[in-house]
């Protein structure tokens, strides 16, 4: 399996950088979604640290992409404008770091379990990313989306399935899935199947969000590992405590 290394760029990282590219790793470069989203000098800031992990890193680079407020296909069409100025800088930031791939969180909110609204996210999705991802894919930029709150994994396999473009898939991340999903891990994974391509590992014990590292919570790798073996082994492992 594929692995990288989640970081922020700060300068005291930079002289990790030979190790992980002697892992072979990758490099998935955050904090656009806490941090840069502040600030126009935030996110510059932030680009330009993960320029300087560029500078220094020729290996494979995916970038997380901003997540508070991001819901694509917002009903309300103000709000949609934002978030697309948003993602337009997003798509900037990835050409100029030159990343592979980009994980956006779903967008999906707990509003639509309260209200029944399940369908109505899922038909304004559709097309929303039917029309998106052109650009990413004419980049050569693979979208993943990533469960943040989401009690299943259906609604978003529905989604990539409908939309069925080779540069739109998932990216399940363990920690949430412990945290807000009755279904257990094992069967997150045989419901996405192939369309997994990127995992976020880390631990907690259900009382946060912790992104502790592995082993510290309550959560069970090794048959997850396994899981992931027989049914997406192409998967990306992203570590992200």
């Amino acid at each position: 399996m594929n692995l990288m290394i989640c970081m922020r760029g700060e300068r005291e990282q930079l002289p990790f950088l030979p190790e992980i590219a002697a892992l072979g790793a990758g490099i998935e470069l955050q904090s656009y979604g806490m941090v840069g989203i502040q600030s126009e000098r935030d996110w510059e800031a932030c680009l330009a640290r993960h320029q300087a992990v560029r500078n220094h890193f020729h290996g494979t680079i995916a970038l997380h992409g901003p997540f508070i407020g991001m819901e694509y296909g917002h009903i309300d069409h103000l709000i949609r404008e934002v978030v697309m100025r948003r993602l337009d800088m997003t798509f900037d930031a990835a050409m100029q770091l030159e990343a592979s791939r980009v994980v956006l969180h779903s967008g999906y909110q707990a509003e639509y379990d309260l209200f029944g609204l399940q369908e109505d996210w899922l038909k304004r999705s559709i097309p929303f990313w039917q029309g998106e991802i052109q650009r990413w894919a004419q980049a050569g930029i693979e979208i993943v989306l990533e469960n943040d709150i989401d009690k299943s994994p259906d609604l978003l396999v529905r989604l990539v399935k409908t939309v069925n473009d080779p540069f739109l898939g998932l990216c399940m991340d363990i920690g949430h899935q412990h945290m807000f999903s009755q279904l257990d891990a094992l069967e997150w994974v045989r419901r996405i199947g192939n369309w997994l391509w990127h995992v976020h590992l880390h631990d907690n014990d259900r009382s946060g969000d912790r992104h502790w590292p592995i082993g510290r919570g309550t959560i069970a790798f090794e048959p997850f590992y396994g899981e992931l073996m027989r049914c997406a082994p192409d998967a990306t492992l992203s570590l992200e405590v």
